[in-house]
């Protein structure tokens, strides 16, 4: 090789060099980001290793490149160039969206961690808007309660596996041939003593059928799960997965949803008894085999796509994906908000804006200080009980992150869907700040304090449908006015209300990655 070309090979590996620390930096926010599937796409930025001193903030790149256009000027100088050529291209891309300062304090955030490679077989995904479909068979119909029931019922089937007794009071939830898989593996010789711990990072609609052939006996839907879960042995060990899985729903086209106060607990899908009064698929209150579907939602099957042994990724990094691309806005969302505005003439975009930007300075506050009640007024009842599991991972694990001069810098609007239960509407953010994670005694251990990285997720609102009126961004009851105490099981410890499932204003329901999110 030549001199000349051994130059060109050098400042090309610098350069490539350069553009990996400028875009391996640490991404961990609060329901997003990276650590839910555990490792697979972590990568350790430059220096970050736990030093004190480094900290992945780049001291030995600048050396270096001193160093370089000093004593080799014609190696260090075109590297210059480059590393200069990528900031301006940076910073001109920043400069086109107005930063929106929340004011908030130094940061911390959970690391999500996404899948490298899609599963084996990968379902295409369908926009969560098809399953609204629904409603013209069943007009009481709301995504947003179907939801949290599919939560509900996994996280049961998950708990069943370890024990006949737990399995014994879902049966009438499961179809025939499942509920016998789950029962030999739960009297088996590796039976399991307990599965807890279980955080459902990601839930995709994968597929959807049914409603609109008026000769169809059912509706089916399909559902791709991506979880963190501890399974516990009978000695008491304990191993944690990261897991997909996939599963199978469906329900006579004739059954209708159950009403919102049923809507997150499980009882007899006919007369809403109790589970113990239920004797495999017959209910020995209504006197009615309530099995198969005739009533509710029946799960077919459930299928573990891949399985790994898998610990929390606290630590690492990894880089952010699809935040350069386009919005995905839903064909509807303008109509829909438009027909939402005439429906409540005192809504307002800004203010809704501004309702955003409060709790996403309460959601970096709360991670941060590792306080989640802070946090507790404006989240649903499922991403607060994920967040509370990553911030208990971090204080056991006697570090925090960070992410300092967090601000969103644009909301694009993504989505508006609207039923008799609530309205719903999902907005991609965009943000940044330094993100770092540091142990207790002040050590940084992963990403940048001095570095800024951009990035973006999308947020959905829910808020009860016949509620009217601006958004709140005062610290007070939505409901009484009373000074905001809220306990931890979402009320209010004046006025009793709760005000965390949105009836009485805008809380955040759910948190999706750019490469999760399907409309």
């Amino acid at each position: 090789m030549t001199p000349r070309a051994r130059r060109i090979l050098l400042i090309s590996g610098i350069a490539f060099g350069v553009l990996l620390c400028v875009a391996a930096v640490a991404f961990a926010r609060p329901g997003g980001g990276q650590s839910y599937s555990g490792g697979s796409r972590s990568r350790s930025s430059g220096g970050g290793g736990g030093s004190s001193s480094g900290g992945g903030d780049g001291g030995f790149l600048i050396e270096l490149l001193v160093w370089l256009v000093f004593r080799h000027p014609g190696i260090g100088i075109p590297v210059v160039l480059i590393v200069a050529a990528i900031f301006v291209g940076r910073s001109m891309l920043g400069s086109k969206v107005q930063e929106w300062s929340t004011a908030a304090t130094p940061q911390s955030v959970t690391r999500v961690q996404r899948v490298e490679t899609p599963p084996p077989q990968a379902a295409r995904a369908v926009p969560r808007s098809a399953l609204d479909a629904l409603r013209a068979i069943d007009p009481e119909f709301s995504v947003v309660l179907f939801e949290d029931f599919v939560y509900l019922l996994y996280a049961e089937i998950q708990r069943a596996r370890a024990g006949a007794g737990r399995l014994a009071s879902i049966t009438a939830f499961l179809s025939p041939q499942l509920a016998q898989n789950l029962q030999a593996g739960a009297s088996g010789a590796s039976a399991l003593a307990d599965v807890r711990g279980i955080v459902i990072g990601a839930m995709r609609l994968t597929g959807f059928s049914g409603t609109s052939n008026i000769h169809a006996a059912t509706v089916s839907v399909e559902l791709e799960f991506e979880v963190n879960y501890v399974e516990v042995n009978q000695q008491g060990g304990e191993q944690r997965f990261y897991v997909t899985d996939r599963m199978g729903l469906s329900r006579a086209r004739t059954a209708q949803s159950r009403p919102p106060a049923r809507a997150r607990t499980l009882d007899c899908p006919n007369c809403g008894a109790p589970l113990e009064n239920m004797r495999g698929t017959q209910c020995a209150f209504c006197q009615q085999d309530v099995g198969g579907g005739r009533f509710d939602w029946n799960v077919g099957y459930l299928s573990t796509m891949t399985k790994e042994r898998r610990g929390p990724l606290l630590t690492g990094d990894v880089q952010e994906t699809g935040t350069n691309e386009p919005t995905l806005v839903d064909p509807q969302a303008v109509p829909r908000i438009h027909a939402f505005e005439q429906r409540d003439p005192a809504f307002n975009w800004d203010a809704f804006t501004n309702r955003a930007a409060h709790i996403f300075g309460a959601l970096q506050g709360a991670w941060s200080g590792r306080e989640p009640a802070r946090i507790r007024p404006y989240v649903s009842d499922n991403l607060f009980q994920s967040m509370v599991y990553w911030i208990d991972l971090y204080v056991q694990a006697r570090c925090r992150n960070m992410n300092d001069n967090a601000r969103i810098l644009r909301i694009d609007l993504a989505n508006v869907l609207s039923d008799k239960v609530y309205d719903a509407i999902t907005v991609r953010i965009f943000a940044t700040g330094a993100d770092y994670t540091i142990s207790d005694d002040g050590k940084v251990l992963s990403g940048s304090r001095s570095r800024e990285r951009t990035y973006s997720e999308y947020w959905t609102f829910i808020r009860g449908s016949q509620r009217q009126g601006p958004a709140r961004t005062d610290a007070a009851c939505p409901n009484c006015g009373a000074p905001l105490d809220i306990s931890m099981v979402g009320n209010c410890q004046f006025c009793r209300a709760k005000v965390t499932a949105g009836e009485f204003d805008w809380v955040l329901s759910r948190i999706e990655q750019d490469e999760s999110y399907t409309g």
